[in-house]
């Protein structure tokens, strides 16, 4: 009796195009980067790689660090000091801003012209009157305190 064969389930077929890429002979890049492509077409990541290799390029350019932290999370600790590294060098440049703003001899004096102060008589009156009222009625007070100031 025969075994039967397994039948394996085809994937479905995903539209793709081929780019060619030529590498400069004998210059070290150009080497060392053909070595580590051929290095992953044995293993079978190259296009998986390239993908991500160049995902992660773009996003540096852009400035995305998160980007970088999500692949190499082992990295993070070198470009996100710790809190009490970060407040020491803080403070330090707090106190180096202090030192540089101190003035040397005092405020600086402002050229502006000086005037004599103004001289007030001396009055026997009192400015304002005032007089206490029980009266509840604000409008009447606001009224009589107006000509009392008359």
């Amino acid at each position: 009796m025969a075994a039967k064969k397994k039948s394996v389930a085809k994937r479905k077929p995903v539209p793709r195009h081929a780019r060619k890429y030529l590498f400069r002979n004998d210059h070290p890049v150009d080497k060392h980067v053909e070595d580590i492509l051929n290095f992953w077409r044995i293993g079978k990541q190259e296009i998986t790689n390239l993908r991500k290799a160049v995902a992660l390029y773009y996003a540096l350019e852009q400035g995305d660090l998160p980007q970088l932290f999500e692949v190499f999370p082992q990295y993070k600790a070198q470009f996100a000091p710790n809190t009490a590294e970060a407040l020491e060098q803080f403070m330090e440049i707090l106190k180096q801003q202090q030192i540089a703003q101190a003035p040397a001899s005092g405020p600086k004096q402002l050229a502006a012209p000086s005037f004599p102060m103004p001289i007030f008589e001396e009055d026997a009156e009192p400015t304002v009157l005032i007089r206490t009222s029980t009266n509840t009625d604000s409008s009447l007070n606001f009224v009589t305190a107006l000509r009392n100031m008359q």
